[in-house]
């Protein structure tokens, strides 16, 4: 079984490279439409993803792995932010309060399509304006959703999590291994193959 990941995402990648099993990464060429159920959005988005790579493999011996993340504030859906002025006022309006981070992922195989959702709950410091700037200038976020990257200085904004991390990462890692361990994709015997070949 081929295993391919559709994300343009490095912190996907990366999060991947954590199973310890060979992939590939394609990069899916879809529209991101943000509106709606959030629920909803990140479980058809991750599926938009997968499904366009999937469908250009052309192989029946290939698993397509496609997700999704946007940032919810009260009723509003942030998305990524298109320029550095909205970024700013996304971080704005998370400081001081309590978000919620949904991630889709999906698996679509020629003999499956399942698709989960995980969700955390966030709550922001109210830092400064000038440190707002500064993550936004220095850090450029505007490929994550909501504006910030939990993994690097925005960090800083951080005073809780409840929930999965790497679900506000982008990449809910420990429920794509359960997915792939119970689908038998994921065995130790072949994990150890990869880690021999490492040393």
């Amino acid at each position: 079984m081929k295993i391919i990941l559709a994300s343009s995402s490095p912190r996907r990648k990366e999060l991947m490279k954590l199973l310890g099993i060979e992939f590939e990464v394609k990069h899916p060429e879809v529209e991101e439409n943000i509106s709606g159920d959030p629920v909803e959005v990140v479980r058809k988005l991750s599926l938009r993803k997968a499904t366009y790579v999937f469908q250009r493999e052309k192989s029946e011996n290939v698993l397509v792995i496609g997700s999704d993340t946007v940032v919810v504030l009260g009723r509003e859906i942030l998305g990524k932010p298109r320029t550095t002025k909205e970024a700013k006022e996304f971080l704005r309006k998370l400081s001081g309060r309590w978000h919620v981070v949904y991630t889709g992922v999906a698996f679509v195989s020629d003999s499956a399509e399942d698709i989960f959702v995980s969700s955390t709950r966030v709550k922001f410091r109210d830092p400064p304006d000038e440190v707002i700037d500064y993550y936004v200038e220095n850090y450029r976020p505007l490929d994550k959703a909501g504006g910030y990257g939990i993994q690097d200085f925005a960090a800083v904004f951080v005073e809780k999590v409840e929930g999965d991390f790497f679900t506000v990462m982008g990449f809910p890692v420990g429920l794509v291994w359960q997915y792939l361990y119970e689908k038998g994709w994921w065995k130790v015997a072949s994990k150890r193959k990869v880690d021999k070949s490492r040393t």
